[in-house]
C-alpha cells in the first residue's frame, strides 16, 4: 500500500505558448516603442544641427581668407570699396564651388558674385577726418597727380596726430574694414526653423525671440532669386595701404563710432577703432621730403 511504482516517466511540464507574450513582455515592447517616438526627433535635430554647424565654420574660415583678399585688394586700389567687392567674391569662390572641371568654378564664381553683392563692407579706418588732415597732392599708382592720403616715405614724416581723426599719418595709412556676410542655412529641417523663427519675430515686431544658434536671422537672395534665411558673419581685417588714400568711399569719424555703437555685441567683432589710435612717440621734426627723381635728372 505505501509503495510508489515507478513509472520512469517524468510529469510534463506546461509549455508557454509561443507567438502570445505575456502582458510583461507587451508592456515592454509599448514603452520602447514611445521612447523611440519621443527621443527619435532630439536626436535627428541634434545630428542635423550638427552638420549645419560644421558648414557654418567652414564658411567663417573661408569668409576670413575673402576677408584678407578684399583689404589687399583696398590697399592697392585707394580704399576702393568695389574692387574689394570684387576681390571677395573671388575669396568666396572656393566655398561655393563644388567639383573640379570649368563649369563648377564658373558656377561656384557666379554664386560667390552674388553672394559678395549682398555682403556689407564698412571702413572703419581712415575717414574723411583724416583725410582732411593729411591729404595733399601726390602721384598715383598710374602717375596722375591727385589729392589723396601719401603713402611713401611714411618713416621720415612727423608722428604728431591730426585734429580731426586723432590719427598720425601712419596709423590713418592703415586700411581696416568689417565684413558682414549672410550664410544661408542648407541642411533640411534646420533651414525650416530658421525659416520659421525669422518670420514669427518679424511678425511680433523684433521683439528678440530665441534666434538660431544664439545669432539673429537674417535674409538672403539666392542665384535662383529664393529668399532664404542665414546667420550674418562678420569678420574685420586691417592691412597697410599700398596707394594713396582717396577720399572716395571713405566714411566720417562719427558714422564709424555709431556703426561700432550698434555692433558692438556681434559675434565675430573683437577690435574697436580706438585701438588704432597711436602711441605716445618722439616727433622727428620738420618733414623734409626727398627731392621728385626727375629733378635729379635734370
Amino acid at each position: 500500500m505505501g509503495r510508489r511504482i515507478r513509472t520512469g516517466m517524468k510529469p510534463m511540464a506546461r509549455r508557454p505558448r509561443r507567438g502570445l507574450p505575456d502582458a510583461a513582455a507587451r508592456g515592454e515592447a509599448g514603452a520602447s516603442a514611445v521612447e523611440f517616438a519621443i527621443a527619435a526627433p532630439a536626436l535627428l535635430l541634434a545630428l542635423l544641427g550638427s552638420f549645419q554647424a560644421a558648414l557654418l565654420y567652414q564658411a567663417r574660415a573661408q569668409l576670413e581668407v575673402a576677408t584678407q583678399e578684399a583689404v589687399r585688394a583696398g590697399t592697392l586700389h585707394g580704399a576702393s570699396v568695389e574692387a574689394m567687392r570684387d576681390a571677395l567674391a573671388r575669396g568666396l569662390t572656393p566655398l561655393y564651388t563644388h567639383g573640379q572641371n570649368l563649369s563648377a568654378l564658373a558656377q561656384g564664381y557666379a554664386t560667390a558674385k552674388v553672394a559678395a553683392g549682398q555682403a556689407t563692407i564698412r571702413v572703419l579706418s581712415p575717414t574723411r577726418e583724416a583725410f582732411d588732415d593729411f591729404a595733399e597732392q601726390t602721384r598715383d599708382a598710374s602717375g596722375a597727380w591727385v589729392r589723396a592720403i601719401p603713402v611713401d616715405h611714411l618713416g621720415y614724416r612727423q608722428t604728431s596726430v591730426g585734429s580731426g581723426s586723432h590719427l598720425s599719418v601712419q596709423d590713418a595709412t592703415l586700411l581696416k574694414i568689417q565684413i558682414t556676410a549672410v550664410q544661408p542655412l542648407i541642411v533640411p529641417f534646420i533651414d525650416q526653423i530658421g525659416r520659421g523663427i525669422y518670420q514669427m519675430d518679424k511678425g511680433l515686431g523684433n521683439v528678440g525671440l530665441p534666434s538660431l544658434f544664439s545669432l539673429r536671422l537674417s535674409p538672403v537672395t539666392g542665384t535662383d532669386g529664393k529668399t532664404r534665411w542665414g546667420i550674418p558673419m562678420q569678420v574685420e581685417a586691417v592691412m597697410r595701404m599700398q596707394s594713396p588714400v582717396l577720399t572716395e568711399g571713405l566714411p566720417s569719424k562719427a558714422t564709424v563710432e555709431q556703426g561700432q555703437n550698434k555692433n558692438g555685441n556681434f559675434p565675430g567683432s573683437t577690435e574697436d577703432v580706438d585701438s588704432l589710435k597711436p602711441l605716445p612717440a618722439p616727433d622727428i621734426g620738420d618733414y623734409t621730403p626727398p627731392p621728385d627723381p626727375e629733378f635729379c635728372v635734370h
